[in-house]
């Protein structure tokens, strides 16, 4: 069985990766290399997701469920709609612990 602790820190270490790959996509990289760092990106968000509803089934199930997506910039951009789902994440996270 996986204690409560081996969660958080699976949940800090995803969190790390995944404003590893923000920062990354703040710089300028190539194209295929971009599209592998999106990728990672939303492997990412998904486990970070995934493992909130499994450590903290009641208190984040419902609110990590109706997380929604704004689109923000220009029409086609994929950067606006990765960055949005990276913060609501974070940002519900860190609600829901009180920061």
């Amino acid at each position: 069985m996986i204690s409560i602790d081996d969660r958080l820190s699976e949940i800090r270490w995803i969190r790390n990766e995944i404003w590893r790959c923000r920062r990354l996509l703040e710089t300028e990289l190539p194209g295929a290399e971009r599209e592998v760092v999106e990728k990672r990106l939303l492997e990412q968000l998904s486990d970070f997701k995934w493992l909130l509803q499994v450590a903290f089934p009641l208190t984040l199930c419902s609110e990590v469920n109706s997380t929604k997506i704004a689109t923000i910039g220009p029409s086609g951009s994929t950067e606006a709609p990765i960055e949005s789902a990276a913060m609501a994440s974070t940002d519900r996270f860190g609600m829901s612990i009180g920061s």
